[in-house]
């Protein structure tokens, strides 16, 4: 079989992260994020939709259906048309198979933005990035635009490659020991719940050199600052609460493979690592924090111990008894695992996807990028940050009323120096 001939089958199975999604969605969790871009001239729909099609043909492993066989989930490749739709309040909702036609991704646009919400068994936040990149890129070409194919963005009249719709998870872990993932239960923000229809995004725009000069004044990262920052704040709030029985505050960092191993893939290629802190250990001061984060990430986030994490995983998936497993068994042996070892032990999740770079051709038509993560019932408040053009964006994304979280976080940036512009998707 030729390499284009297998890039354009006709079925996928799920890569090795993908698999727990369809075992744990529902209507309070649907598995969504949204990465977005604002241009600075108003949307044109019809020539939107043009470059959806063209973007699909060009990176097929985005326009796909979900399937149920005997032991696992699959996807499904079609070519009916994915129809662009307006956008709305409240993004990252469950798909519908009526209005979303059993596809696993959905492309918005509004005045002048454009957002593509995708299902986290489809992509991770990198491979999302570069299929709105093409998308924007090939959007810009109809307006007579031309873009050329660098900085992420494909070139829709060249052939999809094997390599953009391959599970890498495997060749990653290789001969990697599995480690232990028993963790303690972790500290979740209390709050009035929202109807299971909200979400309430509050979106902070920062100066990068302001807060890199902060990050580096404490000798850590931009990402071990803001994560350092998260982690005060939510111990801060468990404190405020006063309950007698204090538990770990951690938060969840993805962290992209693509960083060490060579891929193409498009598809999941991310595993994570959860710095944090015990506050029945005493009292920690932000200094405090900051360096156990900093020196966390740098023991963890290296290419031994993510394999070994990913190892774990692949372990479990091979294993004889899982692999017969009926699906309909296996989906709530997932679904119970998911709830004694996913969100249980984490307090929420800061993923950065880093400074987004484009062509200069499209830089002059962007205003800026967003990045949101789905409402998470169970931790109720995530973050989500990415930098482009010298700034900052920080969105919070929460399925209860109170913004105690972010309003914390924004105001301690605030007394370190660095200014905050703060939106929401809300009156």
């Amino acid at each position: 079989m030729s390499s284009q001939a297998q890039v354009a089958r006709r079925w996928y199975r799920l890569d090795n992260a993908a698999n727990v999604y369809p075992a744990i969605r529902n209507r309070h969790r649907p598995g969504l994020f949204r990465v977005s871009a604002t241009l600075k001239e108003s949307v044109q729909p019809e020539l939107l939709q043009q470059a959806l099609n063209a973007t699909l043909r060009r990176i097929p492993s985005f326009s796909v259906r979900m399937r149920s066989g005997l032991f696992w989930h699959y996807f499904c490749h079609s070519d009916d048309t994915i129809h662009i739709q307006e956008d709305v309040i409240n993004p990252c909702m469950s798909l519908s198979s009526k209005k979303d036609n059993g596809f696993q991704i959905r492309v918005r646009y509004h005045d002048r933005r454009i957002a593509l919400e995708v299902f986290h068994s489809v992509s991770d936040g990198s491979g999302a990035m570069v299929f709105l990149k093409t998308l924007l890129a090939h959007y810009l070409a109809l307006r007579g635009v031309s873009v050329p194919p660098t900085h992420g963005v494909l070139n829709c009249e060249a052939s999809p490659r094997l390599g953009e719709a391959a599970d890498d998870f495997s060749a990653f872990a290789g001969e990697g020991t599995a480690r232990s993932r028993r963790e303690r239960r972790a500290y979740h923000v209390s709050g009035t719940k929202l109807p299971h229809h909200d979400i309430d995004i509050i979106t902070g725009t920062l100066p990068v050199e302001a807060v890199k000069a902060e990050s580096k004044r404490h000798g850590v990262s931009i990402t071990e600052y803001l994560t350092g920052t998260y982690l005060y704040v939510l111990n801060g709030i468990q404190k405020a609460e006063h309950g007698p029985h204090p538990l770990p505050v951690k938060v969840q960092v993805p962290v992209d493979l693509r960083r060490f191993h060579t891929t193409e893939t498009l598809r999941n290629f991310s595993s994570y690592v959860c710095p944090g802190i015990d506050p029945t250990h005493g009292d920690y001061t932000f200094g405090e924090i900051l360096s156990s984060v900093h020196h966390f990430l740098r023991y963890e986030v290296t290419d031994k111990h993510l394999r070994s994490r990913v190892a774990a995983n692949i372990q479990t998936e091979q294993h004889l008894l899982v692999r017969m497993m009926p699906l309909f068994i296996k989906d709530r042996v997932i679904s119970l695992g998911y709830r004694l070892s996913g969100p249980a032990i984490y307090t929420s999740v800061l993923t950065n996807l880093g400074v987004i770079n484009i062509p200069p051709e499209m830089a002059q038509h962007i205003e800026t990028f967003n990045f949101t993560l789905g409402p998470s019932q169970e931790t109720n408040v995530n973050c989500a940050v990415l930098g482009y053009d010298g700034k900052l964006r920080i969105d919070f994304a929460r399925v209860i009323e109170e913004p105690t979280v972010e309003r914390a976080f924004f105001t301690f940036l605030v007394r370190q120096g660095i200014p905050v512009k703060v939106e929401s998707n809300k009156e």
